[in-house]
């Protein structure tokens, strides 16, 4: 009996927003620099995961502050 690899979908979440897997060859860190065009906060944005048996959903984590 031969093994099977099998890839989730990803599910990328930004402030509830659902974000598109723009290459599921990347990397969570490689996509979260692809969205920092269009959302320069997740330049400073921690991630958590969570499996299911169904996606992996990453939620991104941003950290609003201020200078000074």
């Amino acid at each position: 009996m031969a093994l099977k690899t099998m890839t989730l979908p990803r599910e990328f979440i930004l402030d509830g927003r659902k974000l598109a897997d723009p290459n599921p060859s990347l990397s969570i860190k490689d996509v979260r620099t692809h969205y920092t065009g269009i959302y320069p906060a997740l330049n400073n944005a921690s991630y958590e995961e969570k499996l299911t048996d169904k996606t992996q959903t990453i939620t991104f984590t941003t950290s609003v502050g201020h200078k000074g």
